[in-house]
């Protein structure tokens, strides 16, 4: 029999139990940390939800925790565009639709009365870079910030009446392999032209580097969304010092005109493959073992990539990406995982297969539900 509990904000140490059994046997699965987590619906490390509210819920059967999810919403993403939409963050289940249901129903009744009309899943307050989406297809041991599930989770959610809103693509690349010399005389030409200058992050990841990655975010998102937020300096501060100890500065590249920063590429070692023994907790010996091994990690994850739409036929993209590799090689990475691109952008799509030594490697899905019956669903298409 199940019994679902209204936690309210509070993290118990059930509501992180439920995955470990879930995922008790599958050896792709790692543990997000805690801690990463609780930071997310943070309203004072987290803007994003400091300007909504969220509330979760605990499903158990015969006592054992066998579900749980998150809903929440934000006043900049949520009431700026009709249909007014919600979130349902870090949701885990057993295979039983009954139970999966009654967490579905607990986050849509919290959401309506909270003026959303509609729901999305599996996202979360901010931006979308990390914990996104739900695996469709490429059923292997993710890169760190990319959402792992079993596979009979997509089913859930349609059976409840949640419909793909857009698909995610990620793509591995081998740095082993050498890039087509095509590619590599091209960006090394636009390099050597010297219309444009690159470089990489300072060591201690100073103020330049936040005001250029402030900089370029703004110019280069708000031309390709509509409702982007204008984000301040102060939002990239605190997460440069959270990631700082993460961080190689030689994986964080800018594009330069005229010394003004008009493109970023931005990748961090995949902290997946140590915190795989973690079991998801960061404590103080943990924190030191991450330290230590970094330095030993070999696949890296591209967070970010962008260029001033102004130039994106100048080449510099390319020419940005090829030096950016080539500093990774030099600190030992062998595959850089790209992720993700939405289907909805099907030139950066083509770039991405055509690299030369890159593959498909899986696809996520955001889908959504519709709360109000007045509303038709739409395909997001950026």
């Amino acid at each position: 029999m199940f019994k679902i509990l209204d936690e309210g904000k509070n993290f118990s140490k059930s509501f992180f139990l439920v995955p470990h059994l879930i995922y008790q046997d599958d050896l792709n699965w790692v543990c997000v940390p805690d801690i990463a987590i609780k930071n997310i619906f943070n309203r004072e490390g987290n803007p994003a939800i400091k300007s909504g509210d969220y509330n979760l819920w605990i499903l158990y059967e015969n006592g054992e925790p066998v579900g749980r999810i998150i809903a929440f919403w934000t006043e900049s993403k949520s009431k700026n565009k009709r249909p007014y939409s919600g979130g349902i963050s870090f949701f885990e289940c057993i295979d039983s639709q009954e139970a999966a249901n009654l967490l579905f129903d607990s986050a849509v009744e919290w959401l309506k009365a909270a003026g959303m009309q509609a729901v999305d899943g599996v996202i979360v307050p901010g931006e979308n870079y990390n914990h996104w989406g739900i695996l469709i297809d490429g059923f292997s041991k993710q890169g760190f910030g990319m959402p792992y599930n079993l596979p009979y989770y997509k089913k859930l959610f349609e059976n409840y009446g949640f419909k793909v809103y857009f698909e995610q693509n990620s793509y591995h690349v081998d740095l082993s392999k050498e890039f087509p010399e095509r590619h590599v005389k091209f960006a090394k030409h636009i390099v050597e032209k010297g219309d444009f200058s690159f470089g990489h992050a300072g060591k201690k990841m100073n103020q330049k580097d936040v005001r250029n990655t402030t900089i370029v975010f703004n110019d280069v998102w708000s031309a390709f969304h509509a409702n982007h937020q204008f984000v301040e300096e102060e939002y990239f501060e605190k997460i440069v010092k959270e990631l700082k100890p993460v961080s190689n500065p030689k994986f964080i590249w800018f594009a330069y005109k005229d010394d003004y920063p008009i493109g970023m590429a931005i990748a961090f070692p995949d902290l997946n493959l140590i915190f795989d023994k973690f079991k998801g907790k960061f404590h103080l010996l943990n924190k030191l073992k991450m330290v230590h091994k970094i330095k030993n990690v070999n696949r890296a994850r591209l967070l970010v990539f962008g260029v001033n739409p102004k130039y994106h036929s100048s080449g510099v993209a390319g020419a940005l990406f090829w030096k950016m590799t080539e500093a990774m090689k030099e600190e030992g990475i062998e595959e850089l995982e790209m992720s993700w691109v939405g289907d909805y952008n099907p030139k950066v799509n083509r770039i991405y297969k055509h690299l030369g030594n890159s593959t498909h490697a899986k696809t996520h899905v955001t889908m959504r539900y519709i709360i109000d019956s007045d509303i038709i669903f739409e395909r997001f298409t950026n």
